[in-house]
């Protein structure tokens, strides 16, 4: 072992045995000084280790965003301090207030990812071959990845702060065969805009100092998942079932009208009874070529009652060893299934285009065919904001956390909400 790093690391374990070693007999003062001893410990030993030479080569090669650490940008604000190394860098290279943890501190340390959005206006109609969109940003993909949203392919492009409108280029040039010295008209390039309205959602944490320091990198994981976790289902709630009234967004099944799936005939006001056969049927029904052209362009989120109503579904109505159920029968088509806790319980309901609800009880489905038509904007940076007196006297620090986006529809045929009987 190098030996600068073998004395900060017995050092590191020396500091940490003394402040294990106080009881309750111990001042205040005594403790401060042990924490800061081994904060300090800590550092030294993190410095010796990355300033071995191939450390500083690698560091240099590896991104910024990848070097940052959410515990530390908290520690930074708990303390009412400036950070500094990569911390300030990439706060600065974003224009973020110190206030400010980017979203690159939530993400897991795993390849970055983005999907491809789907060509669309603000006028709901199909942009040209080869038109320039907005594609989702990959470390936004990174951070809400296990949620209903990424598993909606929502798009979700990250936001500038005072950014409001999304340009989308509709119109340009059009290639054409030319004879010998002919020359093609110039195209117009033509732009349509999209404003987003930026909703506060709002999470908070009670932490004292010395718990964030003591803890340190152990803490890190914890931190980036919980709040990674937290901001993702209540952005989920907010895009599936928001209402659109005072701070809510106006989410999918408020956009979205409820019907039936495709092969299933209304009798008075009701959908048959969800079976293996008119499950396939709602499947390939929903193709239309345009938006889907084959199973895998479908996702179907579905909620617990039907996606467990459907698992005990069989081509002949029992399971004879070596049949697929329903949901099986999904995927092997490549639909993409998936069960979400949040759609709402089955209960009765208007199923367009009927008008009067249904006698037995429905759960909506929310199938996706066209993921970039649904976009749901966030502004770079949660913005932590400290409360150091509220419980002053535990002596703790209350941190509040504000996430700001929005949701829109641009175009909804791609996408749909079926009713799916469960009440035989």
């Amino acid at each position: 072992m190098n030996p600068e790093i073998r004395a900060a690391f017995l050092a590191q374990i020396e500091a940490r045995n003394a402040l294990n070693e106080l009881d309750d007999t111990a001042t205040a003062e005594t403790r401060q000084s042990a924490i800061d001893a081994l904060a300090a410990a800590d550092q030294d030993l993190k410095d010796a280790i990355e300033a071995l030479p191939e450390n500083i080569e690698q560091r240099e090669r590896q991104p910024l965003a990848d070097r940052v650490s959410l515990s530390r940008y908290m520690l930074g604000v708990l303390e009412q301090r400036a950070v500094d190394g990569a911390e300030a860098e990439l706060r600065s290279e974003l224009k973020l207030s110190d206030q400010a943890i980017p979203w690159e501190a939530l993400a897991a340390p795993v390849e970055e990812r983005a999907d491809a959005v789907s060509p669309q206006n603000k006028a709901g109609q199909p942009l040209p071959y080869g038109a320039i969109n907005v594609t989702t940003a990959g470390i936004l993909s990174r951070v809400f990845t296990r949620t209903d949203t990424g598993f909606l392919g929502v798009s979700m492009p990250g936001v500038a702060a005072g950014q409001r409108r999304f340009p989308v280029m509709v119109d340009g040039t059009t290639a054409s065969m030319q004879t010998r010295g002919g020359e093609p008209d110039a195209g117009a390039a033509k732009f349509d805009v999209v404003d987003a309205t930026p909703h506060r959602l709002t999470g908070r944490y009670v932490l004292d100092i010395e718990g964030l320091a003591e803890m340190g990198q152990a803490l890190e994981g914890q931190l980036r998942a919980d709040l990674r976790t937290e901001m993702g289902y209540q952005m989920d709630r907010q895009i599936l079932l928001g209402d659109g009234t005072g701070a809510n967004v106006k989410g999918l099944i408020a956009q979205l009208d409820l019907t039936a799936m495709p092969g299933s005939e209304f009798a008075s006001n009701d959908v048959p009874l969800l079976s293996w056969a008119n499950f396939k049927n709602g499947i390939t029904g929903t193709l239309d070529g345009k938006y889907g052209r084959t199973e895998t362009d479908e996702r179907w989120l579905l909620g617990h009652a039907s996606y467990t109503l459907a698992r005990t579904l069989y081509r002949g109505n029992n399971n004879s060893g070596n049949d697929w159920d329903a949901i099986e029968m999904s995927r092997n088509l490549g639909a993409r299934s998936a069960v979400s806790f949040q759609i709402p319980a089955p209960a009765v309901a208007t199923i367009k285009p009927k008008s009067a609800n249904s006698s037995k009880k429905v759960q909506s489905a929310i199938v996706n065919m066209e993921p970039g038509a649904a976009v749901a904007p966030v502004w770079q940076g949660l913005t932590m904001i400290r409360d150091p007196y509220t419980e002053a006297g535990k002596g703790q620090v209350i941190m509040t956390a504000h996430m700001m986006f929005d949701f829109i529809m641009r175009r909804t045929d791609g996408w749909k909400r079926y009713a799916i009987r469960t009440e035989s």
